[in-house]
């Protein structure tokens, strides 16, 4: 095991009681944990070497099917526009299109801090991301219900 991996170990033993917003954390195996925070936001951060990383990933909703082409294509364009900032991407988890938001940091120095200043910006973005979504879904849902009402006039 290398050093900066024993040290990330230590450091998330320490997120949990340093960060009041998460509410759990679950190792899942040695390189590889689940966080819960107050804000809803399950995220995943797993450790990858070479070069030293780590990922960050959280499940952010699927879209309605009458707004999925442009979902999809509005995650294509997010992943073009993030490509260079922040390593953040959207992809497909599987057929039923349910969307998951990857982030990648390298940290500086490997603090608590940094880390934890990490994960509560992707939570945060991960967040917003959910509130777009379900605002998609209301408002289609909210569209389909006015369109009936029309109908039966």
């Amino acid at each position: 095991m290398s050093n900066t991996l024993a040290h990330l170990q230590t450091h998330m033993q320490a997120l949990g009681p340093a960060a009041d917003w998460i509410e759990s954390i679950i190792q899942d195996d040695d390189q590889s944990w689940s966080l819960n925070t107050t804000q809803g936001v399950d995220i995943g951060v797993s450790f990858a070497s070479s070069p030293a990383r780590l990922i960050f990933s959280a499940l952010i909703g699927t879209p309605d099917e009458v707004e999925r082409e442009a979902v999809y294509a509005t995650m294509l364009c997010t992943n073009l526009l993030y490509v260079d900032q922040a390593a953040l991407r959207v992809a497909l988890t599987g057929p039923e299109g349910e969307l998951m938001l990857i982030s990648e940091i390298t940290p500086a120095d490997w603090h608590l801090s940094e880390i934890i200043d990490a994960l509560s910006e992707f939570s945060a973005t991960a967040l917003n991301f959910m509130d777009t979504l379900q605002l998609s879904v209301e408002s289609v849902s909210e569209t389909s219900v006015h369109a009936a009402a029309s109908l039966r006039v």
